[in-house]
């Protein structure tokens, strides 16, 4: 097994938040599969959305999906699930907005366009990101007072909300974090662990790493995860600032 793993979130950090673009990290990306060192895409992403990048990026790695709900491994054909299904979540979704009149839109209530509305993808890509099985991505619209009221309720159900890039996740009681230390163990006590984050959702699986890379975001700054042995902060946002920490680690480790 290789003695570097590396774990990325997408949006926002591999792939650029407006074009969804992986083009400014080509050169390390190049580099991590000419050494082959394994690349572990951790997201807020669906199954389907996850293996067209796998394909695109050419990597036949394990992923991580629905923010840590499970762990798909290429040829197998059941993911290792660590959440209910999202049939469970949406139950709960409905209760809570039916007897407490939270007001939030989900991806259930919208179509593909409304989707493609509110991300930028392609109608194609759109109907790939409503296919879920265990997480329900929110736009949240209601007070920030009632926020915390909502997680609370949310946490009586055994559930919790999680804030990405774009939108509030809800799903079982699991994070990118946890996904992160169970897939860990299939790679050896020896394995370094180079994790790659930029928004709060990020912030468990930067703590399981031994090396916490911080892209810059507009919501990057508020992240300080305890855990790792270095937090490394891009200067550059995205796939540029992807790169930008990637080359220099891959040469202190070549």
């Amino acid at each position: 097994m290789s003695e570097l793993l590396v774990v990325t979130d997408l949006d926002g950090t591999l792939l650029d938040h407006d074009s969804y673009s992986f083009a400014p990290a080509t050169d390390a990306l190049d580099l991590l599969r000419r050494r082959q060192v394994p690349l572990v895409l951790c997201s807020s992403k669906t199954r389907p959305e996850m293996e067209v990048l796998q394909a695109a990026l050419d990597i036949n790695a394990p992923f991580i999906c629905e923010n840590g709900a499970a762990i798909y491994t290429p040829g197998e054909d059941e993911p290792e699930a660590l959440v209910p299904p999202r049939a469970v979540v949406l139950a709960v979704l409905n209760r809570l907005r039916e007897q407490d009149g939270f007001v939030f839109t989900g991806f259930a209530d919208m179509t593909v366009e409304d989707i493609v509305d509110a991300t930028g993808l392609s109608a194609e890509a759109a109907a790939l990101a409503a296919t879920r099985d265990f997480s329900e991505p929110l736009r949240w619209e209601d007070s920030e007072a009632r926020l915390q009221d909502f997680h609370e309720r949310l946490a009586e159900h055994e559930l919790r909300a999680q804030q990405g890039g774009r939108f509030l996740t809800v799903a079982g009681l699991t994070d990118k974090g946890a996904a992160l230390t169970l897939l860990r163990q299939r790679y050896g006590a020896s394995a370094t662990v180079i994790a790659l984050g930029d928004s709060p959702n990020d912030l468990a699986m930067l703590a399981a790493a031994d090396i916490a890379v911080i892209i810059k975001s507009a919501r990057s700054e508020s992240l300080d995860p305890q855990g790792p042995a270095r937090v490394i902060r891009s200067r550059e946002p995205g796939p540029a600032g992807w790169q930008e920490a990637m080359l220099p680690l891959l040469e202190e480790f070549n």
